[in-house]
Parts: structure tokens; sequence; C-alpha cells
């Protein structure tokens, strides 16, 4: 099972339970858990996270809605130096349209420049590093899990190309290129939706966070950038 499925199954239940306690409705309660980012530090407390009882989870995700911050801290890997981003240079046909794609996981940004230096042929890769303050004011559309709304929203913007939404920012997992044959079966109506998520399941599936417009890269704080060879 991944990080990203494991991951699910637990922030479904600490879901049911605040909403329990706070005497709201499922939708609610996920809505609160979307405002803090709560599964997106989840992931990054994987292994914390099952080393504790499940009354000690909810402690922890009652601290993280307590707090008044909203930032996220975000990393891309890359083998370009730049100062500005440029949604006009960004790649063709990715998991949620063409954007600037981050991850809240830094060793996966350091994976995505060091197989993207490998590919083009370059000795040098960069990680950046970013602060994402999230707003209201923003069209935002998250993935909390492998599902098939998620897998045909991926296979609309591969296969179509461009953007293929209208929000400004787009969070849930990643299809990278161990799960891209399955992306590619299932487009090709070899497999069915069931087929394709649960195989998907058993792959290391992580998380990106991408953004589309201009106004929310305004969002978005440069912290700095570290270079490998």
């Amino acid at each position: 099972m991944s990080i990203q499925s494991d991951i699910e199954m637990i922030f479904i239940q600490a879901v049911e339970k605040y909403a329990l306690k706070n005497k709201l409705s499922a939708r609610e309660a996920k809505d609160v858990f979307h405002k803090h980012q709560v599964i997106e530090k989840m992931i990054l407390q994987h292994e914390y996270l099952h080393q504790i009882s499940f009354d000690e989870i909810m402690e922890y995700v009652d601290k993280l809605i307590g707090k008044d911050t909203n930032d996220l801290v975000l990393f891309h890997g890359t083998i370009y130096n730049f100062d500005n981003i440029n949604l006009k240079k960004s790649h063709n046909r990715r998991d949620f349209g063409r954007g600037f794609y981050t991850t809240i996981l830094e060793k996966q940004a350091k994976e995505w420049g060091y197989r993207l230096s490998l590919r083009e042929k370059k000795d040098i890769y960069y990680v950046y590093q970013y602060i994402f303050q999230d707003s209201d004011m923003l069209r935002m559309k998250r993935f909390d899990a492998l599902n098939e709304e998620w897998l045909e929203f991926v296979k609309e913007n591969r296969s179509q190309g461009g953007l293929q939404h209208q929000y400004d920012i787009v969070i849930g997992p990643v299809a990278d290129d161990d799960t891209m044959e399955t992306i590619q079966l299932y487009t090709a109506g070899i497999l069915s939706v069931k087929e394709a998520i649960d195989r998907l399941k058993y792959h290391k599936v992580n998380n990106q966070v991408s953004f589309h417009t201009k106004k929310a890269l305004e969002n978005l704080r440069y912290v700095g950038r570290n270079s490998y060879e």
C-alpha cells in the first residue's frame, strides 16, 4: 500500500471523528481539514502517525486546525535556474494540466530534478523551496484519494493537453513514470476504473500541488534554492 493510500484511510477516519466531536457534517469537517491542509501535513508525518494511537492522531489534528497560519512549505525539482515562474514555459499534457508543479515532499522534488537531469543529460539540478498561503479567493480543487474522479481528471488533461479546467490550484496524488502504464491502459479502455485504481494503490503514489494561473502564483513566496550534481 502506498503512502497516499495509507494516509487516505487515516484521513477519512479523522474527518469522521472530528465531525462527530464538533457536531458537523462530513462535508463541513472535510472543508475544515482542507482549509488547514491537514492531509498534506499528515503525509509529511506519515511515519510518526503510525507510531501513535488514534486518540493522539486526533490531538495532532486539533493542533493543526488550531494554528492561525495556513502556510504550506512546497518544493520544485528541475534542471533550470530561474528567478521568475513563467507558466508559458510549462510542459504540456501533465496530470492536472499545464502549470507549475510542486510537492510537499522535498525528497520527491529532488527525485524529479534528478530524473530530469538524466533525461536531459545535465550535470546539475535544483530544488526550489516556496511558501504557499491558502486564500479563499483562489479556485482550488483537491483530490484526497485515488478514485474515479481523479483518474478521469488526469486522463482528460493528459489526453487533451493544455488546461482542461478552470482551477487556480490543484492538489492531489501524482501519476509518475511508474504509474503511467496503468493510466495509459485505462485511457485505451483495456482496464476498467476499478482495475486501474486497484493497480495504482500498490504503487508509491505521492503528492503534488500544481499552480495554473498568475493569481495562484501571487500566493507562492520564494524561499531559496539548492543545487545538486
